[in-house]
């Protein structure tokens, strides 16, 4: 069995909600790494974080329930800036062609490409690099 890594958690109760998630829906999944940053939480940079890695056939399907899930749960949460409900997921990868930024990306983050995550709320255009909490 071929497992993919499909997700880094920095949280072990999000990895483990987001494996109930894949196993509810009958898709293999296990954690690596788990047991080091829940141990001590400091080597989370070291080790990389919390790995979700699903069986290679699955990984397309599993990728979907995420992006749907957190579709689902973005259409109930309100942008604590304006009360409304619209709130957006935007997603960037900087992954410079020339030298320079190759190696201004690795001195400054260990890659030479970085992913980032936010949202954003489409009625007062506010920036979240977080979810903000639901209640």
């Amino acid at each position: 069995m071929e497992f993919r890594q499909i997700a880094t958690y920095d949280n072990y109760m999000l990895a483990n909600m987001t494996m109930g998630l894949m196993t509810a829906h009958e898709i293999k999944c296990q954690l690596k790494d788990e047991n080091i940053v829940t141990m001590d939480p400091l080597l989370n940079a070291a080790v990389g974080g919390i790995k979700l890695l699903v069986e290679a056939k699955d990984y397309d399907r599993a990728l979907l329930l995420m992006t749907e899930a957190e579709n689902d749960y973005l259409k109930d949460l309100a942008c604590p800036n304006c009360k409304s409900h619209a709130l957006i997921i935007e997603e960037k990868t900087n992954k410079p062609t020339d030298f320079w930024g190759r190696l201004k990306n690795q001195v400054l983050f260990g890659q030479t490409a970085t992913y980032s995550k936010g949202y954003r709320c489409t009625n007062c255009k506010k920036y979240f690099s977080e979810l903000p909490p639901s209640f």
